[in-house]
């Protein structure tokens, strides 16, 4: 203990007498833990932290797979229907799906992920406009109807500078106007966990994007082959994710009964909200698989900024004529580098 506390008085006397170094060597530490801390908060609020909604622990998404495939496969709005109506495990079953689409207003134009949604996908969730209002459940239920649009919570301070007279406002989604009705919760990014979706449409709207246009709409609503749809489930109060599983069992037995030309032997799996991210795995190995590669992901971030301060100390130290010691750092530094 004594050592240590010679060592404590040796350290401070000799920053002390060099402060040009003191500050430039704090500066450098300090920048590489403000990096790191923002990596982790990052991870942290995208893929760690539950849904900012009310009890997120209901929450479950729904996959879907046929013999002879390897992935899970997402769900058309027909099977879709199917499941909404005849599963009796959720209190609400609600889609969405990804898109970029070119959003214009006050003739300028980003290009903006948007989050095409089912009409019961705000409702279902259980989360609130925090200017304006949100889709409706009574909305997206007619081909080509409801072309209106809920801005996301941080492009709308973003892009609009948080201003609430955007309420009402007529924007433009690649050429074809729609209505800005309102505004997402703080905190609320969407259900895709990686990304922050910038705004959300109803399906039922044609935007002229990519699988948006009126007749990919109209498709869409009927095509049973067609799965592009992203499914959630709200567990009703009591009922258990195996119990929810047992009950999808069924309905995926009934639908594949119906519809042998697309749907032949068709499951469908649940999984916690939580443990399917970004996108559910076959063999449900999120925590196995590729949250070790997200671990390796941001251990190869932490290394290379968190290098810096020790290159930044071993060059002052160069400066200081401390050639010797600076050498067995870059050496050290470099070697482990290398290894990372």
């Amino acid at each position: 203990m004594r050592n240590f506390w010679q060592d404590i008085r040796y350290a401070a006397r000799t920053l002390l007498n060099a402060p040009a170094f003191t500050i430039i060597a704090v500066v450098a530490l300090g920048l590489g833990m403000a990096v790191n801390t923002t990596i982790f908060s990052v991870i942290n609020g995208m893929l760690l932290r539950p849904l900012p909604v009310p009890h997120a622990e209901q929450v479950t998404v729904l996959a879907s797979k046929q013999p002879g495939m390897s992935d899970f496969q997402k769900f058309s709005y027909p099977d879709y229907q199917d499941i909404s109506r005849q599963t009796n495990a959720f209190t609400d079953v609600l889609a969405y799906h990804v898109t970029l689409a070119a959003l214009s207003a006050d003739r300028k134009v980003d290009q903006a992920i948007l989050t095409r949604v089912s009409g019961n996908y705000f409702s279902a969730l259980g989360i609130h406009a925090s200017a304006g209002r949100l889709i409706l459940p009574s909305e997206g239920q007619t081909p080509g109807a409801d072309p209106i649009l809920v801005l996301g919570y941080s492009y709308w301070k973003k892009r609009f500078a948080g201003d609430s007279q955007v309420i009402g406002k007529h924007v433009e989604i690649n050429g074809h106007p729609v209505t800005v009705v309102g505004v997402a919760p703080q905190g609320f990014h969407g259900t895709y966990a990686i990304l922050d979706s910038d705004g959300y449409v109803p399906l039922s709207a044609a935007l002229g994007s990519k699988g948006m246009e009126e007749n990919s709409v109209e498709q869409l609503w009927t095509q049973r082959g067609d799965g592009s749809l992203s499914l959630l489930g709200r567990l009703k109060s009591g009922v258990s994710l195996e119990q929810a599983k047992a009950s999808l069992a069924v309905t995926a037995q009934q639908i594949a009964e119906r519809y042998p030309a697309t749907d032949k032997g068709m499951t469908i799996s649940a999984f916690p909200e939580k443990l399917a991210r970004p996108e559910p795995d076959p063999d449900n190995s999120l925590p196995k698989e590729q949250w070790h590669s997200l671990f390796w992901l941001l251990w190869c971030c932490w290394s290379r900024v968190s290098i810096l301060p020790t290159y930044c100390w071993c060059a002052l130290r160069c400066a200081s004529g401390k050639w010797e010691s600076a050498q067995r750092w870059v050496r050290a530094a470099g070697d482990w580098f290398g290894n990372t």
